[in-house]
């Protein structure tokens, strides 16, 4: 009887020290869960000021910037130039979305199998609408890397620097959204995307200039020459595949 009772008391207590033990480990993943959370709040915080503070100074003074990040590579900059080119994607996608939904379901004889029918039908259409930017970034970059004197630019800053420059050409696909509204637009859009492909071209060149580690305007201009020279021969190229970059 006494035996019994001690293999009672030794259960009771293994179940006690069971879940005094669950609930210890709750409790410390609790806190490694809240820990976790204030990093990653403050994380996105440092971040989003990082992305803050780097387009208010790009809007500033484009070409210190653009000098600044051509010649100190940085994760930071990495990132940045993933968030423009992710914009500049969505926007894109988001244009071709819009377009579509506004004759196929918002027209007159708009409908949900018309507008799924027709988005479907031109979806490879829209991806290499979506590919271009990516390609026409990363020819430029290869490019540039290629000409460069000394390889000490790894060739994702080589991009992130080409992605950097056509900040002017996103701010131009984002403002082009409001031919959705109303197709007259044009007359505004049309030439203000003239206008940023200008700005996109001069960042560009400075850029290409800091790569390459040239100090002389007169070495610089006729290598981008070259090098945009040979872009736009693989642009015609690309052409034949509808994929206008």
């Amino acid at each position: 009887m006494e035996e019994n009772n001690n293999e009672q008391n030794n259960a009771n207590f293994n179940v006690q020290q069971n879940m005094q033990n669950n609930q210890n480990a709750n409790t410390q993943q609790n806190v490694n869960n809240n820990a976790q959370n204030a990093f990653n709040n403050s994380e996105i915080k440092r971040q989003t000021k990082e992305a803050t503070g780097f387009f208010s100074a790009f809007f500033k003074d484009p070409l210190t910037e653009v000098e600044t990040i051509s010649k100190n590579p940085s994760n930071k900059y990495l990132k940045i130039a993933i968030i423009v080119l992710v914009i500049w994607l969505v926007v894109i996608f988001a244009s071709n979305v819009f377009s579509t939904a506004s004759v196929y379901l918002f027209g007159v004889l708009g409908s949900f199998s018309n507008f799924f029918e027709h988005f479907f039908s031109k979806f490879l259409d829209i991806i290499k609408e979506i590919i271009a930017p990516v390609c026409s970034i990363a020819i430029i970059a290869a490019l540039a890397y290629g000409f460069s004197k000394e390889k000490k630019k790894s060739f994702m800053h080589v991009a992130s620097c080409v992605t950097i420059a056509k900040i002017p050409v996103v701010i131009a696909e984002i403002v082009s959204l409001l031919t959705l509204i109303n197709t007259r637009i044009t007359t505004f859009t049309a030439p203000f995307a003239g206008f940023c492909s200008i700005l996109s071209t001069v960042l560009l060149f400075f850029t290409i200039k800091d790569v390459l580690g040239e100090k002389e305007n007169k070495n610089i201009f006729w290598k981008f020459a070259l090098i945009m020279g040979i872009y736009y021969a693989i642009k015609i190229v690309l052409s034949f595949l509808q994929i206008y970059i």
